[in-house]
């Protein structure tokens, strides 16, 4: 059994206790004055304005016009020199009085080290498109999880936040997927060590994150890169005294609340009412005696509006009840309301209503609340000419803003280096957590859990519900045991939570063999612990419902593990003008998943929520699975570089699988090569060179390969075990046991395969203050993994094969500049920066079918400009893919007159559910007959939209200035579209008894002649808003909504106290204090009425993400 925890006040005390002895044990030593001169490098030039200050603290000082510098320092300090548009150095004090220091050329961002597959490169020299995340992004808001760091700050990548559950990990897709529906999950890979996820990575131990988006760059890691690879490094320990820092975060998590405006409970009654009138005339219209019926019982049924004397005792759902001798002393109750109207079937009658009255705000608040996130980081680090080392240990605790929903995680990160001897380099990395995961008592987002997702349907409720109490002042269920229960009384009634720990770690071995000559090698895993405990209390399903007493239990666990051995040769040297960098060897990796699970019901008790108290099992009392799969590589990467000019760079990876039995290995290459025109002799004579600092054009080309596609159901198309039979079900014939196979044998199964063309530009003006990298992508995947539905007959369902051809056109735009640069170390400093990224995805190739183009999923409308039927849409040869297309009907108005609808006496609608349905009255919707054949059906739909944005990207300023700073990040999406369905279903009124926004006031009715909207039907009789008897709406084209925002990710403002003041106060014992204030998530700007826009298509109610406010500081000693 897992236990966790989160810091007491008493686990405060020990980890300050920690931090004053090692304060009060660490070396002291007097300062003392160090003078010096800072050179340009390549001209001996003396360079003004340089910062020099000393690591880990805010004390230092500016060169002055002659380069000069005086600075008071102890042993052991670390010296960080840097100017813009020159390469950064850091120089250890020892017993020096006087320095000269060169400072090397840099175009800053244009020459970072970057980290590639299996090394390091300088983006000098790289040739590839691989974008590096502003460490900025890092350092303020409170990260559950990594993922979320990545949104808006690089081009090429799509970041979707769709839920608001905590550790929640973000949909991330590189360059518009290697799937037809735009999905495709990167690689990520942390210290070497392949995780399946961004989930539990600690932001405080992140020291870098890089993204390899073209196929040659991520060649070196062959079949498993088709969707690029995400990179993380964390902190190691740096040469110098120990340092130790600890940070603390305190969040509060605001509601973002839906802005959908309800009908109060008058309103309700009223025009629920009149839409039963309305059922009741369209059904009269039809001669449908039986709903005629239906209509008149309704309004004496069980429902908000109701007036059934079953249902006015204590214990009754809704509230609402005629006026009668027997509640007659409810008029002089306050929580009571009294409502006259006449009565929809009776026009000489006149109704008088007694009903109780809950707001939007209050229901709402009832499944949300403020939540909190407190964040504890500590990290000691070090290191001297032996060795280095950094340790960092955290705590997150979050409580998400629906109710039940948190997350609490406690982690570990280690990283060691010790030269051993002259030759040998040893390095360790341990990194762990061990996690719990909470979401709400149901599902949070539609169609999902018991009876469809909590915020789908839950605000919708009718405001005239008995839901929390009655009169006594007793708890009531509410109105179901789902959704539209009580959640004071069900939430815990249901408890479901996932227990998680994660190991990983890796030994790399360095030795020197000659100069420029090492021999590498690592052996790293990684193990993951998950268990999943759900169990179901007892409960009255609904005020006055039955009790529900199948207690059902259920237990999951799943232990994964995988290993990785490797070992190359490197080999780096310098001939002159040329050097030449070359990596080559080989690797195995396994993996190994255990799964089991059971399940079981009718416990005796509530107090007891394991399997062993229930005394019948469910199905098949347990199951269990073991599977496992093997990978062995031969891996090579040759960098040469001529006068720092011209340079090419070749990846390769030889890869076979233990998935695939006849087409086991795939070779995966990558070549890439680029000009640094401007070290060009006829660049630096030329008159550019005044403002081109930087020019580089690249091209490269490479091919990755894939062999764990995923379904539209997110789930793996090809087990470990795929191109062998499998048994599917099990049970006994004639007295003996056996198995069916449940699937069929593909033995020619092969690579899934993707190419990539890229043109990159890297362009540097103005002595580098302004940055530009471009990017142009052609990428092709082959051989597309499929799973083609076959005829019943065969005993099978589907069958796995390669089949299709998947094409992405993109560009991609990243600018960065120095708009203001300090002219000393506490003057005014402006950066910012900016992203772009567009992308379309083309059907290359298909299934041959024997259709026209072997078009999958398209539909036929009539386009005016041709005058005939065309097929839009779905997946067509040659084609853009229309997967996310959206063709729906138009909505002309209403009818007005009688002449209207003589007009269209004779019009066939064929989207109404039943045949008879064809009579249309004043107020109905009307809806246009594009190709004019007095039959409204599929073909007369129109192009809306697409509900994947067609741009993407974000921007971000950081404005320095004595020791403030403030940090925004922003990012956005255009080019798509969402229909609210939580409007829709209102409108439509889907369910009989739900709420619908206040625009219902707004529909034609009898009363309400000059109404804009159609008719309000109860359930949606005259279906007027498309909606199927299952429920789920279907938006006219003018229903559907522009989902264009653009969102304000993060501000940050924080201040670094002065050096002097520190002295003063810490005499000097503190390095670095840093105390901010920031906000996340704080708004969109969009023209969406939903809660949030971040999800294209239906949005049909999602856990919101919340507004998130943030105090913090970070102390280091």
């Amino acid at each position: 059994m897992l236990i966790h925890s989160t810091y007491s006040p008493k686990c405060i005390r020990y980890v300050l206790h920690i931090v004053c002895w090692l304060v009060a044990f660490s070396a002291w030593a007097q300062t003392a004055p160090l003078s010096g001169i800072v050179r340009d490098g390549r001209t001996s030039e003396t360079l003004p304005g340089v910062n020099i200050t000393i690591k880990g603290t805010s004390r230092g000082t500016v060169t002055n016009q002659d380069g000069q510098f005086s600075l008071a320092v102890r042993k052991g300090d670390v010296l960080v020199v840097s100017l813009i548009s020159m390469s950064t150095q850091e120089i250890v004090v020892d017993n020096q009085t006087s320095l000269d220091i060169r400072l090397a050329e840099s175009a800053k961002s244009l020459d970072e080290v970057v980290v590639v597959g299996y090394g390091q490169q300088s983006r000098k020299t790289l040739t590839g498109a691989v974008s590096t995340i502003d460490q900025t992004a890092f350092k303020s808001v409170p990260r559950t999880n990594v993922g979320t760091a990545l949104q808006g700050t690089a081009p090429g990548l799509r970041v979707q936040q769709t839920t608001g559950q905590p550790g929640a990990t973000p949909t991330i897709v590189f360059r518009g997927g290697t799937d037809f529906n735009g999905s495709g999950s990167p690689l990520v890979v942390m210290d070497g060590v392949i995780v399946p996820s961004l989930f539990g990575i600690n932001m405080e131990d992140v020291e870098s994150i890089d993204l390899l988006k073209d196929a040659a760059s991520a060649a070196i890691y062959g079949a498993r890169a088709s969707n690029g690879v995400i990179l993380v490094t964390t902190k190691k320990g740096k040469k110098g005294r120990t340092s130790v820092t600890y940070s603390y975060k305190r969040a509060n998590n605001y509601i973002r609340r839906n802005p959908l405006d309800y009908m109060s409970a008058e309103d309700y009654i009223l025009w629920n009412r009149r839409g039963l009138a309305s059922r009741y005339a369209a059904a009269q219209a039809d001669n449908n005696t039986a709903e005629m019926n239906n209509a008149r019982n309704q309004l004496t049924g069980a429902w908000g509006w109701g007036v059934n004397s079953g249902w006015t005792a204590p214990d009754g759902k809704y509230s609402t009840q005629l006026v009668s001798n027997n509640n007659r002393n409810l008029l002089s109750d306050p929580q009571y309301h009294l409502l006259i109207d006449k009565n929809p079937f009776n026009a000489n009658q006149t109704d008088s209503l007694l009903y109780r009255s809950i707001s939007q705000r209050r229901l709402e608040d009832l499944i949300l609340q403020q939540g909190t996130l407190n964040e504890h980081y500590l990290n000691v680090s070090g290191g001297n000419d032996q060795g280095n080392f950094s340790l960092g240990v955290g705590s997150i605790s979050d409580v998400g803003t629906l109710i039940g929903s948190s997350l609490s995680r406690m982690n570990m990160n280690f990283n060691g280096g010790l030269n051993v001897g002259k030759n040998l380099v040893v390095n360790l990395n341990m990194s762990g957590y061990s996690a719990k995961t909470t979401p709400s008592y149901l599902s949070a987002d539609g169609g999902g859990g018991v009876g469809g997702g909590i915020v789908q349907r839950f605000t919708g409720i009718a405001p005239t519900v008995r839901l929390t109490h009655d009169l006594t002042g007793a708890e009531l269920p509410g109105v179901d045991g789902s959704t539209l229960g009580n959640p004071n009384y069900f939430r815990d009634k249901f408890f479901n939570q996932t227990l998680e720990q994660r190991y990983s770690g890796g030994l790399n071995l360095e030795y020197t063999i000659l100069p420029g000559l090492k021999a590498l090698a690592s052996a790293s895993g990684f193990y993951r612990y998950t268990t999943n405990e759900g169990f179901t209390k007892a409960y009255i399903n609904g005020t006055g419902g039955a009790l529900i007493n199948t207690r059902n239990a259920s237990f999951t666990n799943q232990r994964a593990s995988q290993y990785t051995y490797n070992a190359f040769l490197q080999y780096n040297k310098d001939f002159g003008k040329h050097t030449v960098s070359a990596l080559a060897g080989g690797e195995f990796f396994e993996s190994r998943v255990y799964d089991y699970g059971a399940t079981a019901n009718l416990a005796a008790t509530d107090f007891i929520p394991w399997l062993s108290a229930s005394t019948a099992a469910v199905g098949v009392p347990t199951s269990s699975f073991s599977s496992w799969q093997r990978l062995a590589s031969v891996i090579g990467r040759v960098n040469y570089t001529f006068a720092n000019t011209y340079l090419l760079n070749v990846n390769l990876r030889y890869d076979g699988t233990s998935k695939l039995i006849t087409n086991q290995y795939g070779f995966f290459p990558g070549v890439s090569l680029g000009w640094n025109m401007h070290y060009a002799d006829f660049f630096a004579n030329s008159f550019l060179r005044r403002y081109v600092s930087t020019l580089k054009p690249r091209i490269s080309f490479g091919e990755n390969g894939s062999i764990n596609p995923l379904n539209s159901a997110g789930q793996p198309l090809i087990g470990d075990y795929a191109t062998i039979p499998q048994y599917g079900s099990v049970g006994t014939y004639n007295g003996q046991p056996g198995f069916a196979a449940g699937s069929i044998t593909n033995t020619n199964l092969k690579w899934e395969r993707a190419n990539t063309l890229n043109f990159g530009l890297d362009v540097g003006l103005l002595n580098n203050r302004v940055t530009v990298i471009a990017d142009y992508f052609i990428r092709n995947v082959y051989d597309k993994i499929t799973s083609l539905t076959i005829p019943g007959w065969t005993g099978y369902n589907s069958y796995v094969t390669n089949l299709g051809q998947l094409q992405n056109r993109g560009v991609e735009l990243e600018v960065r500049a120095n708009v203001l640069k300090p002219s000393s170390a506490n003057g005014v400093s402006w950066t910012v920066s900016a992203n772009l990224f567009h992308v379309k995805n083309f059907a290359k190739k298909l299934p041959n079918n024997g259709l026209d183009r072997n078009r999958q999923g398209a539909v036929q409308i009539f386009d005016p400009a041709q005058n005939k039927l065309v097929w839009v849409g779905g997946l067509q040869e040659g084609k853009r893919v229309g997967l996310d297309e959206i063709y729906a009907p138009i909505y002309d108005g209403i009818y007005t007159s009688q002449a209207q609808l003589d007009e269209r006496a004779n019009l066939l609608n064929t989207y109404l559910p039943y045949t008879n349905k064809r009579i249309k009255l004043l107020g109905d919707a009307r809806w246009r007959d594009t190709d004019k054949n007095d039959t409204l059906d599929y073909r007369d739909n129109v192009y809306v939209g697409r509900t994947t944005p067609t741009i993407q990207g974000g921007f971000s300023s950081n404005l320095s200035w004595k020791g403030f700073n403030l940090y925004a990040q922003f990012d956005y999406s255009l080019g798509f579209i969402i229909a609210n369905q939580s409007y829709l279903r209102g409108m439509s009124q889907v369910q009989g008894s739900q709420n619908g926004p206040v625009d219902v006031t707004k529909t034609w009715s009898p009363e309400n002649p000059t109404g804009t909207l159609p008719r309000y039907y109860w359930a949606n009789y005259g279906r007027n808003y498309f909606t199927d008897a299952g429920g789920s709406t279907t938006a006219p084209a003018n229903f559907w909504q522009k989902g264009d925002y653009l969102a304000m990710r993060e501000v940050t403002l924080s201040y670094d106290m002065p050096a002097s003041l520190l002295e003063r106060v810490a005499r000097n014992r503190v390095k670095s204090l840093r105390v901010f204030l920031t906000g996340s998530n704080l708004v969109y700007f969009t023209g969406y009425n939903g809660t949030f826009p971040e999800v294209g298509g239906n949005d049909v109610g999602r856990f919101p993400l919340p507004r998130t406010a943030t105090l913090g500081a970070t102390i280091s000693l």
